[in-house]
């Protein structure tokens, strides 16, 4: 799978690429049908102390599955974004199954 990482307003960090794409590669091998990804990275400037956004979009045959968490660090946005992400994928695969 291709993935394309960007950073906005937010520094590079390898330790975060590795457990992303450690991430997605576990997404990977469940449902081979994923075709590349795009991440965004971002810090935003919140009241709160949640102020770091990882958005991950999946291509997949006929569409695109997108997820978006915003946390109190990048790690934590990166693990609550392929949740979401893994329990898309499980409803796609269901309705792709039944055609």
């Amino acid at each position: 799978m291709k993935t394309e990482i960007r950073y906005v307003e937010a520094v590079q960090n390898d330790a975060l690429e590795e457990q992303l794409g450690t991430k997605l590669d576990g997404l990977e091998r469940k449902y081979d049908w994923i075709m590349d990804a795009t991440v965004f990275f971002k810090s935003e400037k919140h009241p709160n102390e949640e102020n770091c956004v990882c958005e991950i979009k999946l291509s997949v045959p006929g569409q695109s599955v997108f997820a978006s968490s915003n946390e109190a660090n990048f790690n934590k946005a990166v693990n609550s974004s392929i949740h979401q992400l893994s329990s898309q994928l499980e409803t796609l695969k269901g309705k792709m199954i039944e055609h």
